[in-house]
């Protein structure tokens, strides 16, 4: 049993110290606001409570009544828009109440909680960390085999910080008593973006997102008349004509960056800490708990299968890297669609992006008569290669399939080793076929449905030799 130590109780730190005590390590959780506080992202995406339910929380959130999205009002690119969510599966939440909730799991679990309390961490000569806490129960020292540190944005861009956005400043104020809408919007305006948030307390948090350099050099006066001067560019300033403004306009960073330096053999950083999203993703507490739950499986690699630590080490910093790349483009292409529709220098300078990477063209896929006909064999450019991948509770290294088709190399697709099956495919043979033969290691129902998966995908495709037709070759497996 190793201990943890981690630094911040948000929703990435409470996901990964419960996930850890699961695991069966000891943990403490050091904290330095008291909760319930208010907090920014109270919009939760639909793929938030999924995520929960793989730490036993779900449930405890659900019986709260956050109210569900139903509607969102859009003014993005073209007229205003109400766009449905048939499903209702996002919620509007009071963070301080929902981080409060995750934070009593993590408790009931057998973390222990430091709050409020400051901590500093220093790493020994010998391995492993000292932290000095400062908490209400007086100085505390711990020692630790691992750190994790979930305490958000720094603030500060260092060696280690990679900006991957353009520099954005997010000013919000909450109201009451107004006349905002009854569904979240999102506006563009001129010179920034807009995001109003009915709150389940009764209140609307309106948040305006702007240029930092544009902030700070082209608007003037105090932080309040700078805010209502950009909110007059959206339809969300009338809603402000007769509210009554609760506490001071605030100001914060909204930049998206990545943390380079995420992961160590003794140490990782989860949630904002390690990548902070653009917020026109509206994902940030879903991407929070998501590097939290593969933080886990990687400090669990690292502090009981050290032999692997590379690898793990390896899936993490990739893992991060790929989303802040996948991100971005995304970012970038919401961004441009305003740009080309009324230009301005927030709009075009938030356009750019690192360009896609090469794919090939996806084949169009293949209906059940046409499959049953199709005489297939391994695409010339698919390669099987070893890639670090998450196998139980551990980062183990597993032979994968890459191919131009795929955003990373895949090794399992449904739970099943893709890699022997490639391997056994005879040339020439049918998805029906293959599906026969692979029924020894996968039954036959779901080895079709892999078959129809890799020829749909492109990985497998249609036999050069065999064409549509011809025979079934009669001996050989693929290498």
């Amino acid at each position: 049993m190793s201990d943890i130590c981690v630094i911040g109780a948000g929703p990435a730190g409470s996901t990964f110290a419960a996930r850890m005590a699961q695991l069966g390590h000891r943990v403490c959780l050091i904290e330095r606001a008291r909760f319930p506080r208010p907090h920014l992202g109270e919009s939760l995406s639909p793929g938030v409570l999924p995520l929960l339910q793989s730490v036993g929380v779900r449930e405890r959130i659900e019986a709260a009544g956050f109210p569900r999205i139903r509607r969102v009002r859009v003014a993005w690119d073209g007229p205003v828009q109400l766009r449905d969510d048939a499903r209702q599966q996002g919620r509007l939440v009071d963070r301080g109440t929902f981080d409060q909730l995750l934070l009593e799991h993590a408790a009931a679990l057998g973390v222990r909680v430091l709050q409020p309390a400051q901590a500093r961490a220093s790493p020994c000569a010998h391995g492993g960390w000292v932290i000095d806490a400062d908490s209400a129960e007086g100085p505390v020292r711990l020692h630790a085999d691992f750190l994790a540190r979930a305490n958000g944005r720094c603030g500060r861009f260092g060696a280690d910080k990679q900006r991957i956005g353009a520099r954005t400043v997010a000013l919000y104020a909450y109201w009451r008593e107004h006349a905002f809408p009854e569904e979240p919007c999102i506006e563009a305006g001129r010179d920034a973006w807009f995001w109003g948030v009915p709150l389940p307390d009764g209140s609307t948090n309106t948040l305006a997102f702007v240029d930092a350099e544009y902030f700070h050099s082209s608007l003037e006066g105090t932080l309040e008349s700078r805010f209502m001067a950009l909110l007059s560019q959206s339809s969300l300033a009338a809603g402000c004509r007769h509210a009554r403004r609760v506490g001071s306009v605030r100001a914060t960073d909204a930049t998206a960056y990545l943390d380079r330096a995420c992961v160590t053999p003794s140490s990782i950083t989860v949630g904002d800490a390690a990548l902070a999203l653009d917020p026109i993703s509206s994902s940030g507490v879903q991407k929070a708990i998501q590097s939290a739950l593969a933080a886990a499986i990687v400090a669990n690699t690292l502090l009981r299968r050290p032999e692997h630590g590379a690898a793990a080490q390896s899936f993490y910093r990739d893992n991060l890297g790929e989303a802040a790349e996948r991100h971005a483009r995304w970012a970038a292409i919401h961004y441009g669609s305003v740009a080309a529709r009324q230009g301005g220098a927030f709009w075009k300078h938030r356009a750019t992006s690192p360009p896609p990477r090469a794919a090939a063209v996806t084949p169009r896929p293949r209906d059940a008569a046409s499959l049953a006909q199709l005489r297939v064999e391994v695409s010339p450019e698919l390669d099987i290669v070893d890639q670090p991948c998450i196998d139980g509770n551990f980062i183990t290294v597993r032979p994968a399939l890459r191919h131009p088709n795929l955003e990373r190399p895949v090794a399992y697709l449904g739970g099943w080793d893709l890699a022997p099956l490639i391997r056994q495919a005879q040339p020439g043979a049918t998805a029906i076929e293959l599906a026969r033969a692979w029924s020894t290691r996968i039954p036959w129902s779901q080895g079709l449905a892999v078959a129809t998966w890799l020829i749909n995908e492109g990985l497998l495709v249609e036999s050069r030799l065999h064409g549509s037709g011809g025979p079934i070759a009669s001996g050989g497996s693929i290498a």
